[in-house]
């Protein structure tokens, strides 16, 4: 018995012991002076100092976080939905190919820390659903396809990180859309313009919240309004064994469209059980003017559900 005792008290003595090393790796970890950290580390032995670097370079050398309710964040996406739009209520289907690309990582004052430089891309589509019978699988049922690529700078910090980024967006219409209506044939325009954005991400927990501001720097037509504002918040619970909740939702106003708020929201799951690559099921919802090309000062609605998968 008095074997069984001593044991106990052993094992106590070096949980307890392993609980104030961690207390005190942690209570480093928090001093913002690089110096008075790593004097702070040498008070703590070897191994554990050893292992809590490689645990803080992997934890703060994050991965930005997906923009889950912005229309514009690169990724593959199908939408199916209702339509509301030039006085149409209709079926459609929104479709989307982009992605994000890391092409360098720059290491300033903190290795912990790079700065990454990214390709992004994205080329997304609308459909009307109803079309496609009716003109005998020959585009007809095409609206609008819309380009984007450009480059983003990301500084990640420990509350989240800076994004500066800079994109080339235009707009392609439909043949056949053309054909029947007209009055776009006749009023075409051929919108395309250049943007720099700056927006800041804030992590809370599971929660995250972002703001941010961009500027047209070239456009065509070039008297177009250049000033933009983003911002919103969203939730990605604890990921359970296959399924983890999301929600999200985003405001966008521009300066072209007379300051309408544009919100869309998106709420589901991400799915991760045997496939290699992630997926979302989100129910989403848009209310305000077009995120569409030459389109930008008609009202839209959409409701729909949409499966996304985000390169990250």
């Amino acid at each position: 018995m008095k074997y069984i005792v001593l044991l106990t008290l052993l094992i106590s003595l070096s949980i307890n012991a392993e609980i104030d090393k961690y207390n005190s790796i942690e209570s480093c970890r928090l001093i913002k002076n690089n110096t008075k950290r790593l004097i702070c580390y040498d008070g703590i032995e070897p191994l554990n100092l050893t292992d809590t670097i490689e645990q803080e370079t992997e934890s703060t050398h994050t991965k930005s976080q997906i923009l889950i309710a912005d229309t514009e964040e690169p990724r593959i996406f199908s939408s199916l939905g209702r339509l509301d739009f030039l006085d149409k209520n209709i079926n459609s289907i929104l479709l989307g190919v982009g992605t994000r690309l890391k092409f360098k990582s720059f290491e300033f004052s903190n290795p912990a820390r790079p700065v990454d430089f990214n390709f992004i891309s994205l080329i997304k589509s609308q459909f009307d659903i109803d079309e496609i019978d009716t003109r005998n699988n020959r585009g007809g049922a095409l609206i609008n396809t819309d380009f984007m690529l450009g480059g983003e700078l990301i500084r990640p910090y420990d509350f989240g990180y800076l994004r500066l980024r800079y994109t080339h967006k235009s707009t392609h219409l439909g043949d056949e859309f053309l054909i029947d209506n007209p009055e776009y044939l006749k009023d075409r325009l051929n919108l395309s313009y250049e943007t720099i954005d700056l927006l800041a991400y804030r992590q809370m927990n599971n929660w995250g919240g972002y703001l941010g501001g961009s500027a047209i720097v070239r456009s065509e037509p070039g008297n177009l309004d250049k000033f933009q504002f983003q911002t919103g918040i969203q939730y990605k619970g604890d990921s359970g064994q296959w399924f983890t909740p999301l929600f999200g939702i985003d405001f966008k106003s521009w300066q072209a469209s007379n300051w309408h708020l544009n919100t869309s929201v998106k709420a589901g799951f991400e799915y991760s059980g045997f496939l290699d690559n992630s997926l979302q099921f989100m129910l989403e919802y848009y209310d305000g003017k077009s995120p569409y090309g030459q389109f930008y000062t008609e009202d839209l609605s959409f409701f729909g559900f949409s499966v996304n998968h985000y390169w990250q």
